[in-house]
């Protein structure tokens, strides 16, 4: 058995903030019921069968040890659902007693021939054991967030208070901003959004042109799917394979193919060099004209078919890409549309999926997927579908955090994997299979991809493994973040004043201290943490690491510098902690890395602005109560403010909110 597997098995031993639950018939199900019933049972079949003395069972071990001079067997294997809710597993073939109850897919852990022995595992020798040293590392789930998980409010509603709005509203900025603040909602604002003109106009589109599925299709492996793992490579280029030989279809791969195509077209390298500010203060997104309009006409193609691709495994993926271009485009209440049809979707598929397999093998038909010698097409869904499963919950929880609108029902289920499955081998490999795909190989792998230089072919590699790196690594920091959440925003912020400033401080420093541990775990493709970094150096991966991690501790010491502007001039015991944490948001809030990718278009490209409006907030607060002065930064707090409003200035024609919020900070500062 692979290494980084078993090391998911240890981890998947600890509760999981995110629960899922895929039974049919027991949706509520309590494994602390099960486990107390499996003990009775037990009980009672100890009951019924005279028990030996332990002394004659040991002197019958050690004769039957001694004859056969062999090693003592082994107990049988639990199924890796039970070792995960440590309940005891009935070892019945193919489900198991638990798995029936749960509707989960029963998987047995096989011993097989040893990984470091197993054919073609080079390419992977890397990846295996750097993800092993990272999972094994990672900080452990809060139980705070355990008790958040089991104790939500209501049913399909958010109930943190985390959004930008809510800074708005702080005393300190309430002379200043009169009833402006309402002007900065970004529900407000969505209903001046107009429509894009390709897509209410009623002429028809034009010719799709087959001659780029593949050149596209490489884009979007190496600039988007990096960053949310979701697919598999080879079954991508298959599906571009038969659209480009056949033509558009009207099934979910084709729909599939065109998002990721639209997602090819509009995304570009991150470019690390410092633009003057004077480029940047002019609203100048719209360089990229001709590849937002040819992405926009793939991905109307796409919106054509996305009304009839049912609720396949492939049909969730669809909706989650939908809602991947939409923050592209800076559309995130309709990317909150399209992130919650997916969840929800996705547990329709799950709950089917469980229903299905309660009635027997063969009762639940799904697309085809292409395995290899080390996966099976049905280990590949299972990988699958946990990199989607943890996908739409960190996509719903971040644009929740700036959006506050509901959160589907997927978060609320149980579900047995902390972590999604690292890809096989040849899933590494991606682009570069060589070997035949099916019927429709009209198109040789080479021609295709136009990828032949041996160098590029390991670059590709190299990249998908960084890129699992940061996403379990993000993972982990969900965790964090949604502990601080919990903490300190399930309700309005007016009441941080009245919060234990002793218990404040406990918690914040606890949180610190979990988040220096995930730092610790990160390897250094994803990691500019601690020594100071060349900003002409920093990698796409690693700034994004940086921005999440940064976004998390910001909101972590924003009710500080609250506390501290609503109430200074006291004179309390624990004043310097106050003030050391609000020291902290405002030295985070002046780091270079900042200024690094503003006029990037990536997924992040819309909380990217909210994060600097933020910021500006940030500044003003600790300006207004003479904290910026006493630190001796007025002048790097200024330059700081010009870059954020010339970083929200640039986008804004994209973003009707994006420009409010702009025209309201801009008098403030």
């Amino acid at each position: 058995m692979p290494r980084w597997l078993l090391t998911l098995e240890i981890l998947c031993s600890t509760p999981s903030q995110h629960q899922v639950s895929i039974s049919a018939t027991s949706r509520n199900s309590n494994p602390a019921t099960e486990m107390s019933t499996t003990r009775r049972a037990s009980s009672v079949r100890g009951s019924t069968t005279p028990k030996r003395p332990r002394r004659a069972l040991l002197a019958e071990n050690a004769t039957q040890d001694g004859a056969t001079g062999d090693a003592p067997r082994r107990a049988p294997m639990a199924c890796r659902v039970c070792r995960a809710r440590k309940v005891k597993c009935s070892n019945e073939r193919p489900t198991c007693a638990g798995c029936v109850r749960l509707g989960c897919e029963c998987v047995y852990p096989v011993p097989a021939v040893p990984y470091e022995t197993q054919p073609n595992n080079q390419s992977s020798n890397g990846i295996a054991s750097t993800l092993q040293e990272i999972l094994r590392r990672l900080p452990p789930t809060a139980e705070t967030c355990q008790n958040h998980a089991s104790n939500q409010s209501s049913v399909g509603t958010s109930a943190t208070f985390t959004t930008l709005d809510y800074m708005f509203q702080w005393p300190i900025f309430c002379s200043s901003l009169g009833e402006c603040s309402a002007e900065t909602n970004i529900l407000a604002t969505n209903h001046f959004h107009e429509p894009d003109q390709l897509a209410s106009s009623g002429l028809g589109l034009p010719l799709f042109d087959s001659g780029e599925v593949a050149q596209l299709l490489t884009r979007f492996l190496r600039l988007v799917h990096v960053m949310n793992p979701i697919l598999d490579c080879t079954t991508l280029m298959h599906h571009g394979r038969v659209v480009a030989e056949l033509g558009l279809q009207w099934d979910a791969k084709t729909c599939l193919v065109l998002l990721a195509m639209a997602l090819g077209s509009i995304a570009k390298p991150l470019e690390t060099r410092l633009e003057p500010l004077e480029s940047a203060s002019r609203s100048v997104s719209g360089d990229d004209e001709k590849s937002r309009q040819q992405a926009e006409l793939y991905y109307q193609y796409a919106l054509r078919r996305i009304g009839m691709i049912g609720g396949s495994l492939t049909a969730c993926q669809c909706h989650f890409l939908n809602g991947i271009y939409l923050l592209y485009t800076l559309r995130p209440v309709q990317a909150w549309q399209a992130f919650f049809h997916a969840s929800s979707l996705y547990t329709v598929y799950l709950k089917s999926r469980a229903a299905a397999q309660q009635i027997g093998p063969g009762h639940y038909h799904d697309d085809a997927l292409i395995g290899d010698e080390s996966c099976s097409g049905e280990k590949l869904r299972c990988c699958l579908e946990q990199r989607l499963y943890w996908s739409c919950i960190k996509s719903e929880s971040e644009i929740c955090t700036e959006v506050d609108l509901p959160r589907s029902e997927l978060g609320k289920m149980e579900y047995p994997y902390l972590f999604p499955s690292p890809p096989t081998p040849k899933s590494v490999d991606g682009l570069h299979d060589t070997h035949d795909m099916g019927a429709v190989g009209m198109l040789a792998p080479t021609a295709l991809l136009s990828v032949d230089d041996a160098a590029e072919k390991q670059d590709f590699k190299t990249l998908h493994e960084h890129s699992w790196f940061s996403y379990l690594s993000n993972i982990a920091l969900l965790r964090i973040s949604s502990r601080v959440d919990d903490e300190f925003y399930t309700k309005p912020p007016s009441l941080w004043a009245s919060m234990n400033l002793l218990d404040m401080a406990n918690t914040a420093w606890d949180l610190e201290k979990q988040l220096l541990q995930w730092q610790h775990t990160l390897p250094s493709s994803i990691s500019c943490f601690g020594e100071p970094v060349s900003l002409s150096t920093v990698t796409e991966l690693q700034l994004a690491t940086w921005l999440h991690c940064t976004s998390v501790r910001l909101r972590m010491y924003r009710p500080f510098l609250y506390r501290l502007a609503l109430q200074q001039g006291h004179d309390w015991p624990l004043a310097d902690a106050l003030k050391q944490f609000a020291d902290k948001a405002v030295v985070l809030s002046l780091n270079p890395l900042h200024t690094l990718g503003l006029q990037h278009r990536h997924a992040g490209s819309w909380f990217r602005c909210r994060e600097s409006a933020s910021r500006v907030l940030i500044l003003i607060c600790a300006r207004k109560i003479g904290l910026v002065s006493k630190m001796g930064l007025e002048q790097q707090v200024q330059d700081m403010l010009g870059i954020c409003l010339a970083h929200l200035r640039f986008w804004e024609e994209e973003a009707e909110d994006i420009r409010r919020v702009r025209q309201v900070l801009e008098p403030m500062s």
